[in-house]
């Protein structure tokens, strides 16, 4: 093909990024600060454990240095193993709670780290969140062990506030395996039972947050923000397809809902309490995450379809459904060498 003449000068033709290429240039900044531009430009601690982990899985090392280097000397500073998770780009970190599920995802992507640029210190890293996230991140009610969604502001005496979607299966098996503790299981296993009890709604879908009260009683969805289906709950055929459980009754119910043929397009989200679906149709990552979950369905073309997506959830959503497609027991043999930088 001949060069393209611009102003003078001669230019050879660029390839157009892959998903990860283009979600490297629109998201992540040269020091490695990964930006939420759906909130304001903040960088949050599940936006740079994300990041991180996607760098492993694109074996992207200088990437995933400078998404490590900006976490460590701007979110690791709560006096534990655990990130703060909310950055401001203007007056920097605001608020020092923890995340549970980024620091989850943080200690994962440091195990996969290891295994591929081993020397590092990466495991090590990762054993002492993994100890800090049982110490401060469980919480035994009733005989069960949960998952606070942060080290505090989530226990209001006679209840819970928790969030399904922090129960990250793939990553909390990885936990289990390296940092073997009896917390591990029991929280998968509760994790398991939670998938259940937080189904609600026409489409028996998962809430986006629920209350888990103390002394019994029915797992509800949380009134403030936890009445739908939506951009929480989404994640969850992601974790659980990446982690052999696509046979799963929860997927299948969301798989359901998405092929429903009453709606005429994909809706962002359901509300639980009254059945009403989003006025407008999902984004190209909700997309990807639908393809996940069909029989056969071809999560590299959804995937494809969202390189040009102008949002960070979104994208996130898109690469970690196809990770998931990639990398889950039992899938078939999806590849992700087309998406690799």
């Amino acid at each position: 093909m001949p060069a393209i003449c611009l102003g003078g000068f001669a230019h050879e033709p660029q390839a157009a990024p892959t998903p990860w290429g283009h979600f490297k240039q629109r998201f992540v900044a040269p020091s490695g600060r990964v930006v939420d531009n759906g909130n304001a430009g903040i960088s949050h601690s599940e936006g740079q454990a994300w990041g991180m982990l996607l760098a492993t899985i694109h074996d992207d090392r200088p990437t995933f240095e400078r998404i490590f280097r900006w976490t460590r000397a701007n979110l690791a500073i709560r006096g534990d193993r655990l990130l703060a998770w909310r950055f401001r780009p203007v007056g920097g970190v605001d608020d020092i709670n923890s995340a549970t599920d980024a620091d989850i995802f943080h200690a994962w992507a440091l195990l996969r780290a290891e295994e591929r640029w081993p020397g590092e210190g990466y495991r090590a890293m990762a054993l002492a969140i993994a100890q800090d996230i049982i110490r401060v991140s469980c919480r035994q009610i009733d005989g069960r062990v949960v998952l606070m969604p942060g080290a505090w502001g989530f226990d209001h005496g006679n209840h819970l506030v928790l969030n399904p979607s922090y129960y990250v299966f793939p990553a909390l098996e990885a936990l289990a395996a390296a940092h073997p503790h009896p917390a591990w299981p029991a929280l998968i296993a509760e994790g398991e039972r939670l998938m259940l009890e937080a189904r609600h709604g026409r489409w028996s879908l998962p809430a986006d947050w629920v209350v888990l009260r103390r002394r019994g009683g029915a797992v509800e969805p949380e009134p403030v923000r936890g009445d739908r289906f939506g951009d929480d709950a989404v994640r969850l055929p992601i974790y659980l397809v990446w982690s052999g459980r696509w046979r799963s009754p929860l997927v299948q119910r969301v798989g359901a809902f998405w092929e429903d043929a009453a709606h005429p397009y994909q809706p962002a989200w359901v509300t639980l309490s009254d059945n009403r679906i989003a006025p407008y149709s999902a984004n190209l990552g909700h997309a990807a995450i639908r393809r996940l979950v069909q029989p056969g369905g071809a999560v590299g073309q959804a995937v494809a379809g969202a390189a040009n997506d102008q949002g960070y959830y979104s994208s996130s959503l898109a690469l970690l459904a196809a990770a998931a497609a990639a990398e889950a027991p039992g899938r078939g043999s999806a590849r992700l060498a087309a998406l690799r930088p």
